[in-house]
């Protein structure tokens, strides 16, 4: 690894399965170090094993993959991962138990749970469709617990009722199955807890925007489009004047004009021609005297 990395930090990235169970600090160390460390850590999956069970047995590329997706949210390399051999008798799909380990984790569960959520529900069910009641697959619900993974009650018990049927039959007082069976209820019911340093939450976050310009008051800043209390506001022309509110100025009411406001009656009508115009009764006048020319007319050509 010819990476510039201080040598603390080289140190954590070379060795991944001590780093990701280490203090904090060295943790947040390596996401501070940015592109360098995650090279670093993505160089353990750089060279391809002699064959599978080796990669399997490898502790630092599972760790390596593990530190990959908490701190700089690759997955890549996990999902991979998640898709080694298994070694869990009757599971043939799930994954690894050195990756399964890692679940005790606090601070990797929140990245590593939507990766394994489909290869731990799927290795469950294998089990109990064949199952090996020697060999319950106890590591797959103790993953499936750590991580909070949800099974919308469909997984869980219906596993659960196969070993618990095993149990009533010719295993009864199995010590495995018991265990098994009681891991399982701890699923149903147990939501992950998450741990705060490898999945990156101990970092500061960013800083919020500021919503609008800062008042010399103090340190907060309204929101545009409210402005603060102490700012005149535009009338509100056609609004009815709160009790005890002067009136807008230009909106008074005039004398023997009513006041329209929310709760009035319609607007005024425009501006018409009043009902004793002598112009009107003039134009009616005259249309009369048009039309009886016109009947007049006709008489006396018909």
């Amino acid at each position: 690894m010819d990476f510039e990395l201080d040598p603390q930090v080289r140190h954590a990235v070379e060795h991944p399965a001590e780093t990701v169970r280490g203090p904090e600090e060295v943790q947040l160390r390596i996401r501070l170090a940015g592109e360098p460390a995650r090279q670093a850590l993505g160089a353990h999956w750089a060279e391809a094993p002699a064959d599978a069970a080796s990669a399997v047995e490898d502790p630092d590329r599972l760790a390596a993959a593990v530190l990959l997706a908490t701190l700089f949210d690759d997955r890549f390399w996990l999902e991979k991962a998640a898709q080694l051999p298994a070694d869990v008798p009757g599971s043939p799909s799930a994954p690894p138990r050195g990756l399964l380990e890692l679940a005790k984790v606090p601070g990797a569960r929140a990245a590593m749970a939507p990766v394994l959520e489909r290869p731990l529900m799927t290795g469950l069910l294998e089990w109990a469709t064949r199952p090996v009641p020697e060999q319950p697959p106890t590591v797959l619900a103790e993953a499936a617990r750590d991580l909070g993974i949800d099974d919308d009650g469909r997984v869980y018990p219906e596993v659960r009722r196969r070993a618990e049927r095993l149990l009533a039959r010719e295993y009864d007082g199995s010590p495995e199955l018991e265990r098994f069976v009681a891991v399982l209820k701890e699923a149903e019911r147990r939501p992950r807890q998450d741990g705060p340093v490898v999945s990156g939450e101990v970092l500061p976050g960013p800083q919020a925007p500021l919503t609008g310009p800062p008042t010399a008051g103090g340190t907060g800043a309204p929101r545009w489009g409210a402005p603060p209390s102490d700012m005149p506001q535009a009338p509100r022309w056609g609004a009815t004047p709160a009790p005890g509110q002067a009136p807008v100025p230009g909106q008074e009411p005039q004398p023997r004009q009513p006041v329209f406001g929310r709760a009035g009656g319609p607007p005024p009508a425009g501006p018409g021609v009043p009902d004793d115009d002598p112009a009107g009764f003039r134009n009616w006048g005259i249309l009369g005297l048009v039309i009886v020319g016109i009947i007049v007319l006709l008489i006396f050509v018909l």
